[in-house]
């Protein structure tokens, strides 16, 4: 019998080459008069943020610029950039970025009319005991990397001072522009990182308690394109047909993960993250196949589904041989696209089984469809070190 379950998908998403053009028209038809393009430097010393800006003035929108976005969405950018947005009184936001500024435009949506205090209250919007007060400011999200799916996603995941951890504030877009043409070129070593994000997002809406048989066809469908495409895009950093693939991967992945849910994986990128300042995306290349393992014990089946895709060959029923040998070829991958080990970023095993108590706090480990030990954390931090050398 099919699991039962809600198919949603959070705002309209524009896919395809070229759709970047389109920007100025959809914030008119949004009712944009005046937005915030939020960006960081690097996306303006390239020339995109200008580029977006001046399509969106040709619908008669004015455009402030910020592009003081920081690497995994630090609170007190999203208050300096909400700050900016009520002086200059803007009734929209336009997000040009990977998943950093996504979700820091997200953030600063719901902060600029709802007061700074939003962030100091982040865990009781999450858990649905407080609503906005005022709706958050209409939204448009544009990708320039392949990974995040945060255009589809309905939180922010911010880095939170107070909290002294990464969490999620509520925050669905209202649109999203997804131009695969804006991630080609981009560098190697990143596309590695947040294609592997994606993969993440898909192996754990597989395993998640809410997942549906809809949210599973869409990561499935990811893992197979990721596995794919991949490779050849770090390989060749300007394959035109690569990228189209892996922006529709991501974003898949992404929705995918809404629909359903992450869980332990991505409570351990967290914490690590947090901990450690390690890119979000090579901390879940290298915690999923640790997680693959950890599943395989309750959905073999479902594990032994993403091996097929990957092309394995399977010697053993047993869920253990199963979650294993799948695992392996997460490994096999990552190693393939250089994804480097803890240990050689200098890591040691004490340092990393020292996040298991914030991994084992935050309620998101909770969400796999099954149970969780303590005891599994513990073993899936020692996997993850120990099995990728």
């Amino acid at each position: 019998m099919l699991k039962s379950g809600v198919y949603t998908q959070l705002s309209p998403v524009l896919f395809g080459n070229g759709t970047l053009q389109q920007v100025g028209k959809k914030a008119k038809e949004l009712g944009m008069n005046k937005v915030l393009l939020v960006t960081d430097k690097k996306i303006s010393e390239i020339g995109y943020a200008e580029k977006v800006a001046n399509i969106i003035r040709e619908e008669d929108v004015q455009v402030v610029i910020w592009d003081g976005v920081e690497t995994d969405c630090p609170d007190y950018t999203v208050t300096a950039a909400a700050a900016i947005g009520r002086e200059k009184a803007v009734d929209g936001i336009v997000g040009l970025g990977g998943g950093s500024t996504l979700d820091s435009a997200k953030a600063i949506a719901a902060v600029i009319p709802n007061g700074d205090e939003v962030l100091q209250e982040i865990v009781l919007y999450l858990t649905g005991q407080k609503n906005y007060a005022v709706k958050p400011i209409t939204m448009l999200l544009i990708p320039t990397t392949s990974g995040t799916g945060s255009e589809s996603t309905f939180v922010s995941v911010i880095s939170s001072e107070i909290m002294q951890c990464k969490i999620g504030l509520p925050c669905p877009p209202d649109y999203a522009i997804v131009d695969p043409e804006l991630t080609v070129g981009c560098p190697a070593f990143i596309t590695a990182f947040t294609g592997m994000d994606a993969f993440s997002h898909a192996n754990e809406a597989l395993t998640e308690g809410k997942n549906t048989p809809h949210s599973d066809l869409l990561a499935y469908e990811a893992i197979r394109l990721i596995t794919k495409w991949l490779p050849i895009a770090v390989k060749d950093i300007n394959n035109a047909e690569a990228r189209e693939n892996l922006a529709l991967a991501s974003n898949f992945a992404g929705i995918a993960f809404n629909e359903s849910g992450v869980h332990m994986g991505h409570s351990t990128a967290h914490a690590l993250g947090h901990m450690y300042h390690i890119s979000h995306g090579i901390c879940c290349a290298l915690v999923t196949p640790a997680i693959i393992e950890f599943a395989a014990k309750t959905y073999p089946e479902k594990m032994k589904k993403i091996g097929e895709i990957m092309g394995v060959t399977f010697s053993s029923e047993e869920p253990e041989a199963i979650g294993k040998a799948v695992g392996n070829a997460v490994r096999k991958l990552c190693k393939e696209i250089q994804i480097p080990s803890f240990r050689e970023q200098g890591f040691t095993k004490e340092q990393i089984l020292a996040a298991k108590p914030m991994i084992y706090k935050e309620p998101l480990c909770m969400s796999f469809g099954g149970t969780i030990t303590e005891q599994d954390v513990v073993t899936t931090l020692e996997t993850l070190y120990d099995g990728y050398q």
